[in-house]
């Protein structure tokens, strides 16, 4: 090769060779007004392409819940009106209370089966403490505290013994429905909190109470999740527990602090719950585990698809209770709760795997 070839020649930047001039492609020595419009045609068309997709994405659970909203409006009478809403949402105010508490172990890349059984056995001890004569504000505490400690001691069984989280959560899940049994004796307790039955049936400028403080929880949590170092590190932990331990990430403790954050949450649904029944059963709580589960999944389909999102879990949650208050009202049978639940939770399985897949190739590229 000559010095004049030499001199022409212009660095290749995936290979860190040279290309002359003499050697380019045909394409290449086009004048760039030529290939413009093409190139600005095909960047157009894939840009909107992109865009429309991840709008699909995003907003596909909203405007599905819109659909039915209007399917069902003008299917039903009764459907629309402000009574069947005011009782849909405080209905679900438990459920969403479950299924942001179970977010927060799903987010670091476990699972917790015992919320069920926790939210029964805070509700027995709610009851119980006060038919001893607890103040209700020595009640609250306890149910709380309890609620805390055993979801911290799910994340110690978990990081500290090793135990994978299916077994040790279903395990203290079964220890906490024996203390359930011993609390009650098998019999119902019908002492329920004052202030309990205010915060599950009141209301407050015309709005429950239990939707209140699902609402504040819920602007909590996602303040958390998607605005601090905390909830930044907790979905780090789910990306890669290992990259993120070698980024300096205490995944351990962030892993006990999930969990407990968990407990706290399922002992606040257990108060709705408990002043919205009056009165608590021993077998309450393990039948609003897949519900919640159900809408956690599918929540990952909307507004960040492919990570558990406090957004996501509220369309979710107003989908799944829309459709059953919906088919309810046009008198379908009694036993078509838990097959929609069970045919929502595989569907948002399968919808959060698909996008997780989606995502996963699209990280590594064209072949």
């Amino acid at each position: 090769m000559s010095r004049e070839d030499l001199d022409t020649a212009k660095p290749d930047a995936l290979t860190g060779g040279a290309v002359t001039a003499d050697r380019q492609p045909a394409a290449d020595r086009q004048p760039a007004a030529d290939r413009q419009p093409i190139a600005g045609r095909s960047h157009g068309a894939g840009l909107l392409r992109t865009i429309g997709e991840a709008l699909i994405q995003r907003y596909a659970q909203i405007v599905l819940l819109v659909v039915l909203i209007v399917v069902f409006s003008m299917a039903t009478p009764n459907f629309a009106t402000r009574q069947n809403w005011t009782s849909l949402l405080v209905s679900q105010s438990v459920i969403a209370l479950m299924t942001l508490a179970v977010l927060f172990p799903l987010i670091v890349g476990e699972f917790d089966l015992s919320v069920g059984y926790l939210l029964g056995f805070c509700a027995m001890l709610g009851a119980y403490l006060t038919g001893q004569g607890w103040p209700v504000t020595a009640v609250f505490l306890a149910m709380a505290g309890c609620g805390v400690v055993a979801g911290a001691w799910n994340g110690v069984l978990n990081v500290v013994f090793g135990i994978n989280s299916f077994i040790a959560t279903l395990g203290m899940g079964i220890v906490l429905s024996a203390m359930t049994l011993m609390l009650s004796n098998g019999a119902i307790l019908t002492t329920v909190p004052g202030l309990a039955k205010t915060l599950g049936r009141g209301y407050a400028v015309q709005v429950a109470w239990a939707v209140w403080i699902v609402a504040i929880v819920a602007v909590i949590c996602f303040y958390l999740l998607q605005h601090t170092p905390v909830g930044a590190r907790l979905y780090a932990i789910g990306g890669s527990e290992r990259v993120a331990f070698l980024a300096g990430v205490r995944t351990g403790r962030y892993k006990i602090l999930a969990f407990g954050c968990a407990g706290g949450l399922v002992s606040l649904a257990a108060v709705l719950q408990l002043g919205q029944a009056g009165s608590v059963t021993p077998s309450l709580g393990p039948d609003l585990l897949l519900p919640a589960y159900a809408a956690a999944f599918l929540g990952v389909t909307t507004y960040r698809p492919g990570f558990y999102n406090v957004p996501g879990v509220i369309v979710a949650i107003l989908l799944l209770a829309v459709g059953f208050n919906g088919l309810s009202l046009l008198g379908v049978p009694f036993w078509v709760q838990p097959l929609f639940n069970g045919l929502a939770l595989l569907v948002a399985v399968l919808a959060a795997r698909f996008v997780a897949r989606r995502r996963t190739g699209e990280r590594r590229g064209p072949a």
